[in-house]
C-alpha cells in the first residue's frame, strides 16, 4: 500500500505518465524508478516539490522497497547518488533529495535535458542498515515536444 503511494507521487508529476514507470530487483529489494522532462509534470505537483518545468530539465525518481518472507513491503531509505549521462557524451551529476509523506519514501533529482536524446542513468543505491551498493543503470529516449 505505501509502495503503491510512491508510485503515485511518480504517476501524479504527469498527466499520462504510467508508461515512465520501471523496477528492478536486487534480491529482496525492489527499486521502481522513472526519468521525464520536467515541462510534464502537473504545474501544482512541481510547485509543490520546488521543481523547475523546462523542456531543458529532467527529473528522476527513485523508490526502494524491501520484500518480507511474508510477502509485505516495507519502504526504505537509502543513500542515493549518480550520473546521467547523454548519447552525445554530456553528463551530470545527479544530486538526489528525499521525499517523505504518508509512510512512503522516493528520491528525485533535477538534471539538465537537451531532447531529443538518449540519457543513460547510473545510480547508486545503498539501503540504510545494507551493504554493499546496489547499481541501477538504465536508458531513457527523450523526445523534443
Amino acid at each position: 500500500m505505501r509502495l503503491a503511494a510512491s508510485i503515485g507521487f511518480a504517476l501524479a508529476l504527469v498527466p499520462f505518465a504510467a508508461r515512465s514507470q520501471y523496477e528492478q530487483t536486487f534480491g529482496d529489494m525492489t527499486v521502481h524508478y522513472s526519468a521525464l522532462p520536467t515541462a510534464r509534470l502537473l504545474p501544482a505537483m512541481a510547485k509543490s516539490y520546488g521543481i523547475t518545468q523546462s523542456r531543458s530539465r529532467g527529473l528522476v525518481n527513485v523508490a526502494i522497497e524491501q520484500k518480507a518472507a511474508d510477502g509485505k513491503t516495507t519502504p526504505v531509505r537509502a543513500a542515493v547518488a549518480g550520473k546521467a549521462t547523454s548519447l552525445g557524451g554530456d553528463s551530470a551529476p545527479l544530486r538526489f533529495r528525499e521525499l517523505v509523506e504518508d509512510g512512503t519514501v522516493s528520491y528525485i533529482s533535477e538534471f539538465p535535458l537537451s531532447a531529443p536524446d538518449t540519457y543513460t542513468f547510473t545510480i547508486a543505491i545503498t539501503p540504510e542498515g545494507a551493504a554493499p551498493a546496489y547499481t541501477l543503470r538504465f536508458n531513457q529516449d527523450f523526445v523534443a515536444d
